[in-house]
Protein backbone atom coordinates (compact mmCIF):
# COMPACT_ATOMS: atom_id res chain seq x y z
CA UNK A 1 0.00 0.00 0.00
CA UNK A 2 1.59 2.96 -1.02
CA UNK A 3 1.61 6.25 1.22
CA UNK A 4 0.30 9.30 -0.18
CA UNK A 5 2.60 12.26 -0.80
CA UNK A 6 3.34 14.90 1.97
CA UNK A 7 1.48 18.35 1.27
CA UNK A 8 3.19 20.88 -0.13
CA UNK A 9 5.06 22.57 2.45
CA UNK A 10 4.28 26.75 2.98
CA UNK A 11 6.51 29.18 1.24
CA UNK A 12 9.30 30.47 3.73
CA UNK A 13 9.18 33.69 4.56
CA UNK A 14 12.64 35.73 4.97
CA UNK A 15 11.53 36.29 9.01
CA UNK A 16 10.98 31.95 9.29
CA UNK A 17 12.58 28.46 7.89
CA UNK A 18 10.54 25.85 8.20
CA UNK A 19 12.43 22.39 8.68
CA UNK A 20 11.29 18.78 8.14
CA UNK A 21 10.97 16.49 10.76
CA UNK A 22 13.27 13.52 10.18
CA UNK A 23 11.51 10.08 9.68
CA UNK A 24 11.64 7.51 12.59
CA UNK A 25 14.42 5.07 12.05
CA UNK A 26 12.97 2.58 14.44
CA UNK A 27 12.18 -1.10 12.23
CA UNK A 28 8.94 -2.96 12.34
CA UNK A 29 9.08 -5.32 15.30
CA UNK A 30 9.35 -9.01 13.97
CA UNK A 31 5.87 -10.80 14.06
CA UNK A 32 5.01 -13.39 16.65
CA UNK A 33 7.66 -11.49 19.13
CA UNK A 34 6.51 -9.49 21.83
CA UNK A 35 8.30 -7.08 24.85
CA UNK A 36 7.03 -9.98 27.51
CA UNK A 37 9.00 -12.81 25.60
CA UNK A 38 11.75 -10.57 24.78
CA UNK A 39 12.30 -9.69 28.56
CA UNK A 40 12.33 -13.69 29.83
CA UNK A 41 15.15 -14.20 27.39
CA UNK A 42 16.82 -11.27 28.71
CA UNK A 43 16.52 -12.80 32.10
CA UNK A 44 17.58 -16.23 31.30
CA UNK A 45 20.63 -15.02 29.53
CA UNK A 46 21.76 -13.11 32.93
CA UNK A 47 21.11 -16.10 34.78
CA UNK A 48 23.17 -18.53 32.78
CA UNK A 49 25.59 -16.05 32.93
CA UNK A 50 26.02 -15.41 36.43
CA UNK A 51 25.80 -19.37 36.85
CA UNK A 52 29.37 -19.94 35.02
CA UNK A 53 31.09 -16.79 35.97
CA UNK A 54 32.86 -16.96 39.58
CA UNK A 55 31.91 -14.40 42.11
CA UNK A 56 34.52 -11.78 41.97
CA UNK A 57 35.87 -10.36 45.66
CA UNK A 58 35.96 -6.99 46.46
CA UNK A 59 39.33 -5.41 47.39
CA UNK A 60 39.73 -5.62 51.23
CA UNK A 61 41.00 -1.79 52.31
CA UNK A 62 44.70 -2.13 53.77
CA UNK A 63 43.42 -1.83 57.39
CA UNK A 64 41.45 -4.86 57.10
CA UNK A 65 44.61 -6.90 56.07
CA UNK A 66 45.46 -9.88 57.63
CA UNK A 67 49.50 -11.54 58.86
CA UNK A 68 49.61 -14.47 60.25
CA UNK A 69 46.02 -14.59 61.41
CA UNK A 70 46.10 -11.41 63.17
CA UNK A 71 44.65 -8.33 61.30
CA UNK A 72 47.28 -5.81 60.27
CA UNK A 73 45.35 -3.08 62.59
CA UNK A 74 45.93 -5.02 65.71
CA UNK A 75 49.32 -6.19 64.97
CA UNK A 76 50.31 -2.13 64.16
CA UNK A 77 48.58 -1.28 67.25
CA UNK A 78 50.48 -3.32 69.46
CA UNK A 79 53.65 -2.43 68.16
CA UNK A 80 52.91 1.08 68.56
CA UNK A 81 52.50 0.32 72.06
CA UNK A 82 55.20 -1.50 73.06
CA UNK A 83 57.57 1.08 70.87
CA UNK A 84 56.38 4.14 72.98
CA UNK A 85 56.60 2.35 76.59
CA UNK A 86 60.12 0.42 75.53
CA UNK A 87 62.07 3.03 74.25
CA UNK A 88 61.00 5.21 77.18
CA UNK A 89 62.01 2.26 79.65
CA UNK A 90 65.26 0.94 77.83
CA UNK A 91 66.40 5.01 77.70
CA UNK A 92 65.58 4.82 81.11
CA UNK A 93 67.34 2.17 82.13
CA UNK A 94 70.56 2.72 80.20
CA UNK A 95 70.93 6.21 81.74
CA UNK A 96 70.57 5.12 85.39
CA UNK A 97 72.00 1.66 85.89
CA UNK A 98 75.87 1.54 86.54
CA UNK A 99 77.70 0.52 83.34
CA UNK A 100 74.99 1.35 81.02
CA UNK A 101 76.10 4.58 81.08
CA UNK A 102 79.67 4.82 79.46
CA UNK A 103 78.29 5.43 76.07
CA UNK A 104 78.48 8.50 74.43
CA UNK A 105 75.14 9.36 73.63
CA UNK A 106 75.19 11.17 70.43
CA UNK A 107 76.70 8.20 68.75
CA UNK A 108 73.53 6.80 70.08
CA UNK A 109 71.59 9.20 68.02
CA UNK A 110 73.70 8.52 65.32
CA UNK A 111 73.33 5.14 64.94
CA UNK A 112 69.26 4.95 65.20
CA UNK A 113 69.30 7.40 62.37
CA UNK A 114 71.95 5.60 60.32
CA UNK A 115 69.63 2.37 61.02
CA UNK A 116 66.80 4.41 60.33
CA UNK A 117 67.76 5.79 56.57
CA UNK A 118 69.23 2.05 55.98
CA UNK A 119 65.45 0.63 56.44
CA UNK A 120 64.00 3.52 54.21
CA UNK A 121 66.95 2.49 51.34
CA UNK A 122 65.68 -1.21 51.73
CA UNK A 123 61.65 -0.32 51.60
CA UNK A 124 62.42 2.25 48.44
CA UNK A 125 64.45 -0.06 46.48
CA UNK A 126 61.54 -2.81 47.06
CA UNK A 127 59.08 0.06 46.01
CA UNK A 128 60.30 2.07 43.42
CA UNK A 129 63.86 0.39 42.66
CA UNK A 130 65.58 3.26 42.99
CA UNK A 131 66.22 6.17 45.23
CA UNK A 132 66.34 8.80 42.70
CA UNK A 133 63.50 10.61 43.95
CA UNK A 134 65.20 10.95 47.45
CA UNK A 135 67.52 13.95 45.42
CA UNK A 136 65.46 14.09 42.34
CA UNK A 137 64.50 17.79 43.62
CA UNK A 138 67.05 19.49 44.90
CA UNK A 139 64.96 22.48 46.53
CA UNK A 140 62.62 20.31 48.16
CA UNK A 141 65.20 17.97 49.76
CA UNK A 142 66.82 20.97 51.29
CA UNK A 143 63.59 21.94 52.72
CA UNK A 144 64.22 18.82 54.84
CA UNK A 145 67.34 20.05 56.79
CA UNK A 146 64.95 22.08 58.66
CA UNK A 147 63.00 19.01 60.41
CA UNK A 148 66.11 17.39 60.27
CA UNK A 149 68.02 19.39 62.93
CA UNK A 150 64.84 19.79 65.19
CA UNK A 151 64.49 16.27 65.34
CA UNK A 152 68.46 15.81 66.08
CA UNK A 153 67.86 18.42 68.86
CA UNK A 154 64.46 16.74 70.39
CA UNK A 155 66.83 13.21 70.25
CA UNK A 156 69.30 14.59 72.33
CA UNK A 157 67.45 16.37 74.57
CA UNK A 158 65.37 12.93 75.47
CA UNK A 159 68.52 11.22 76.56
CA UNK A 160 69.03 14.02 78.98
CA UNK A 161 65.46 14.04 80.43
CA UNK A 162 64.81 10.26 81.18
CA UNK A 163 68.23 10.30 83.19
CA UNK A 164 66.25 13.18 85.07
CA UNK A 165 62.84 11.90 85.54
CA UNK A 166 61.06 8.44 86.00
CA UNK A 167 59.92 6.65 83.18
CA UNK A 168 56.21 7.63 84.59
CA UNK A 169 56.23 11.16 84.37
CA UNK A 170 58.71 11.01 81.15
CA UNK A 171 56.13 9.12 79.36
CA UNK A 172 53.11 11.49 80.67
CA UNK A 173 55.23 14.98 80.59
CA UNK A 174 56.23 13.76 76.62
CA UNK A 175 52.34 13.69 75.54
CA UNK A 176 52.67 17.61 75.51
CA UNK A 177 53.71 17.35 71.80
CA UNK A 178 49.86 17.57 71.45
CA UNK A 179 50.05 21.36 73.16
CA UNK A 180 52.47 22.22 71.07
CA UNK A 181 51.04 20.65 67.67
CA UNK A 182 48.34 22.56 68.43
CA UNK A 183 49.64 26.01 68.64
CA UNK A 184 52.27 25.47 65.79
CA UNK A 185 50.00 24.36 63.56
CA UNK A 186 47.89 27.01 63.56
CA UNK A 187 50.80 29.56 62.68
CA UNK A 188 52.34 27.23 60.47
CA UNK A 189 49.51 25.73 58.72
CA UNK A 190 46.88 28.28 59.32
CA UNK A 191 44.75 25.73 61.02
CA UNK A 192 41.33 26.82 63.37
CA UNK A 193 41.32 24.62 66.59
CA UNK A 194 37.53 23.68 67.21
CA UNK A 195 36.19 23.97 70.89
CA UNK A 196 36.81 20.48 72.03
CA UNK A 197 40.55 20.27 71.16
CA UNK A 198 40.91 23.55 73.00
CA UNK A 199 39.48 21.84 75.71
CA UNK A 200 41.08 18.60 75.25
CA UNK A 201 44.44 20.86 75.58
CA UNK A 202 43.45 22.55 78.67
CA UNK A 203 42.83 19.33 79.80
CA UNK A 204 45.96 17.70 79.01
CA UNK A 205 47.80 20.56 80.45
CA UNK A 206 46.38 19.88 84.16
CA UNK A 207 46.45 16.02 83.81
CA UNK A 208 50.49 16.95 83.00
CA UNK A 209 50.74 18.96 85.65
CA UNK A 210 49.12 17.01 88.57
CA UNK A 211 51.21 14.04 87.11
CA UNK A 212 54.59 16.38 88.18
CA UNK A 213 53.18 17.43 91.38
CA UNK A 214 52.18 14.00 92.29
CA UNK A 215 56.21 12.92 91.26
CA UNK A 216 57.33 16.12 93.06
CA UNK A 217 55.34 14.75 96.32
CA UNK A 218 56.47 11.42 96.36
CA UNK A 219 59.99 11.91 95.67
CA UNK A 220 60.28 14.56 99.25
CA UNK A 221 58.07 11.93 101.39
CA UNK A 222 60.61 9.41 99.87
CA UNK A 223 63.84 11.94 101.51
CA UNK A 224 61.91 12.56 104.07
CA UNK A 225 61.87 9.34 105.53
CA UNK A 226 65.43 8.36 104.20
CA UNK A 227 66.86 11.73 105.83
CA UNK A 228 65.17 11.95 108.99
CA UNK A 229 66.89 13.29 111.21
CA UNK A 230 69.62 14.71 109.28
CA UNK A 231 69.92 17.84 106.96
CA UNK A 232 67.47 17.97 104.23
CA UNK A 233 69.45 19.33 101.52
CA UNK A 234 69.26 16.28 99.66
CA UNK A 235 64.96 16.42 99.66
CA UNK A 236 65.96 20.34 97.14
CA UNK A 237 68.74 18.76 95.21
CA UNK A 238 66.03 15.56 94.14
CA UNK A 239 63.27 18.20 93.49
CA UNK A 240 65.48 20.79 91.83
CA UNK A 241 66.59 17.26 89.19
CA UNK A 242 63.07 16.72 88.51
CA UNK A 243 62.42 20.47 87.82
CA UNK A 244 65.46 20.69 85.63
CA UNK A 245 63.90 17.02 83.82
CA UNK A 246 60.34 18.26 83.37
CA UNK A 247 61.93 21.74 81.58
CA UNK A 248 63.79 19.55 79.26
CA UNK A 249 61.45 17.16 78.02
CA UNK A 250 58.94 20.30 77.33
CA UNK A 251 61.17 21.77 75.43
CA UNK A 252 62.27 18.55 73.78
CA UNK A 253 58.17 17.99 73.13
CA UNK A 254 58.42 21.52 71.28
CA UNK A 255 61.04 20.15 69.08
CA UNK A 256 59.24 16.80 68.23
CA UNK A 257 56.16 18.97 67.47
CA UNK A 258 58.01 21.93 65.47
CA UNK A 259 59.33 19.26 63.22
CA UNK A 260 56.28 17.54 62.78
CA UNK A 261 54.30 20.04 61.99
CA UNK A 262 56.95 21.67 59.37
CA UNK A 263 57.38 17.26 58.04
CA UNK A 264 53.41 17.41 57.41
CA UNK A 265 53.67 21.03 55.70
CA UNK A 266 56.55 19.99 53.16
CA UNK A 267 54.48 16.56 52.74
CA UNK A 268 51.80 18.34 51.27
CA UNK A 269 53.34 20.95 48.99
CA UNK A 270 54.66 18.46 46.89
CA UNK A 271 54.52 14.59 45.79
CA UNK A 272 57.46 13.05 47.62
CA UNK A 273 56.88 9.73 49.44
CA UNK A 274 56.72 9.58 53.29
CA UNK A 275 59.52 6.99 52.78
CA UNK A 276 61.78 9.41 50.33
CA UNK A 277 61.47 12.14 52.99
CA UNK A 278 62.49 9.63 55.75
CA UNK A 279 65.71 8.56 54.15
CA UNK A 280 66.18 12.57 53.53
CA UNK A 281 65.97 13.08 57.19
CA UNK A 282 68.37 10.20 58.17
CA UNK A 283 70.77 11.43 55.80
CA UNK A 284 70.62 15.38 57.35
CA UNK A 285 70.39 13.93 61.10
CA UNK A 286 73.59 11.81 60.29
CA UNK A 287 75.34 14.67 58.80
CA UNK A 288 74.34 17.27 61.46
CA UNK A 289 74.64 15.00 64.25
CA UNK A 290 78.78 15.62 63.72
CA UNK A 291 78.25 19.76 64.82
CA UNK A 292 77.35 18.76 68.93
CA UNK A 293 80.18 16.23 68.92
CA UNK A 294 82.47 18.71 68.59
CA UNK A 295 80.91 21.50 69.98
CA UNK A 296 80.70 19.64 73.22
CA UNK A 297 84.48 18.09 73.14
CA UNK A 298 82.60 14.92 73.11
CA UNK A 299 84.52 14.12 69.65
CA UNK A 300 88.15 13.52 71.36
CA UNK A 301 86.35 10.97 73.85
CA UNK A 302 85.58 9.01 70.50
CA UNK A 303 88.68 9.45 69.11
CA UNK A 304 90.88 8.36 72.30
CA UNK A 305 88.27 5.06 73.15
CA UNK A 306 86.32 4.55 70.05
CA UNK A 307 82.78 5.39 68.16
CA UNK A 308 81.08 2.08 70.34
CA UNK A 309 83.18 2.63 73.46
CA UNK A 310 80.65 1.42 76.40
CA UNK A 311 77.99 0.00 74.37
CA UNK A 312 76.36 -3.25 75.80
CA UNK A 313 73.87 -5.51 74.52
CA UNK A 314 71.12 -2.95 76.12
CA UNK A 315 72.19 0.13 74.03
CA UNK A 316 71.74 -1.61 70.50
CA UNK A 317 68.16 -2.83 71.93
CA UNK A 318 67.34 0.43 73.11
CA UNK A 319 69.10 2.03 69.36
CA UNK A 320 66.89 -0.48 67.57
CA UNK A 321 63.50 0.74 69.58
CA UNK A 322 64.12 4.41 68.84
CA UNK A 323 64.88 3.64 65.28
CA UNK A 324 61.67 1.46 64.42
CA UNK A 325 59.79 4.16 66.09
CA UNK A 326 60.15 6.56 63.01
CA UNK A 327 59.73 3.62 60.92
CA UNK A 328 56.23 3.01 62.60
CA UNK A 329 54.87 6.27 61.96
CA UNK A 330 54.98 5.82 58.27
CA UNK A 331 53.18 1.88 58.90
CA UNK A 332 50.41 4.01 61.63
CA UNK A 333 49.37 6.12 58.31
CA UNK A 334 49.35 3.29 55.67
CA UNK A 335 47.74 0.55 57.75
CA UNK A 336 45.81 2.48 60.75
CA UNK A 337 44.14 5.29 61.51
CA UNK A 338 44.57 8.60 64.27
CA UNK A 339 42.25 6.45 66.81
CA UNK A 340 45.28 3.51 66.70
CA UNK A 341 47.73 6.00 67.61
CA UNK A 342 45.45 7.38 70.26
CA UNK A 343 44.90 4.27 72.42
CA UNK A 344 48.58 2.60 71.74
CA UNK A 345 49.23 6.43 73.43
CA UNK A 346 47.30 5.53 76.73
CA UNK A 347 48.21 2.10 76.75
CA UNK A 348 52.42 2.97 76.60
CA UNK A 349 51.56 5.93 79.71
CA UNK A 350 49.62 2.65 81.29
CA UNK A 351 52.12 -0.19 80.38
CA UNK A 352 55.49 2.15 81.40
CA UNK A 353 53.81 3.56 84.77
CA UNK A 354 53.38 0.04 85.97
CA UNK A 355 56.32 -1.48 84.52
CA UNK A 356 58.64 1.25 86.59
CA UNK A 357 57.01 0.13 89.82
CA UNK A 358 58.49 -3.28 89.52
CA UNK A 359 61.42 -1.99 87.46
CA UNK A 360 62.82 1.49 88.92
CA UNK A 361 60.66 1.47 92.08
CA UNK A 362 58.39 4.39 91.44
CA UNK A 363 55.54 4.96 93.60
CA UNK A 364 52.09 5.90 92.34
CA UNK A 365 49.72 7.56 94.16
CA UNK A 366 46.05 8.70 93.62
CA UNK A 367 46.91 12.35 91.86
CA UNK A 368 49.71 10.66 89.62
CA UNK A 369 46.45 8.29 88.43
CA UNK A 370 44.19 11.30 88.34
CA UNK A 371 46.37 12.78 86.40
CA UNK A 372 47.32 9.99 84.04
CA UNK A 373 43.24 9.36 83.51
CA UNK A 374 42.95 13.18 82.57
CA UNK A 375 45.99 13.12 80.19
CA UNK A 376 44.46 9.89 78.39
CA UNK A 377 41.24 10.93 78.07
CA UNK A 378 42.61 14.63 76.69
CA UNK A 379 44.50 12.84 74.31
CA UNK A 380 40.98 11.26 72.87
CA UNK A 381 38.69 14.39 73.36
CA UNK A 382 41.69 16.54 70.95
CA UNK A 383 41.56 13.52 68.77
CA UNK A 384 37.72 14.27 68.21
CA UNK A 385 36.84 10.23 69.70
CA UNK A 386 34.85 11.84 72.33
CA UNK A 387 33.31 15.49 73.51
CA UNK A 388 33.56 15.94 77.06
CA UNK A 389 31.27 13.78 78.28
CA UNK A 390 28.22 15.20 75.48
CA UNK A 391 28.80 18.78 76.89
CA UNK A 392 30.57 20.08 73.88
CA UNK A 393 28.38 19.76 70.16
CA UNK A 394 30.31 17.54 67.58
CA UNK A 395 31.98 19.67 64.84
CA UNK A 396 30.56 20.45 61.50
CA UNK A 397 30.49 17.66 58.83
CA UNK A 398 33.65 18.40 56.85
CA UNK A 399 37.90 17.62 56.32
CA UNK A 400 39.35 17.60 59.80
CA UNK A 401 40.90 20.57 60.88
Amino acid sequence: RRRPPCPPSPVATSSTTVRRRPRPTTMPRQAGVDEESEMKVVNETAKMEAQELPPVDKPKALSETIVCGVPVKMLVLVLLTVQNAGAVLLMRYTRSIPGETEFVTQTAVMMQEFLKGMACVFILLNTEGTLSSAWAQPVEALKTAVPALLYLGQNNLQYVAVGLLDAATYTVAYQTKTIWSGIFSIFLLGRTLLPHKWVGLIMLSGGIAAVQVAGIQTSAAKDAKELEGMEGEGMSAEQAQRAWGFAVILFAAALSSMAGVYFEKILKGVKVSLWTRNLQLAAYSVITSFVPLLVSGEWYVIQEKGFFHGYTNMTWVCIIMNAGGGLLVGTVIKYADAVTKDVAIGASIVFSSIASTQLFGFEISTLFVMGVSVVVYSVFLYGGRTYCFGLLAPPPAGPSK
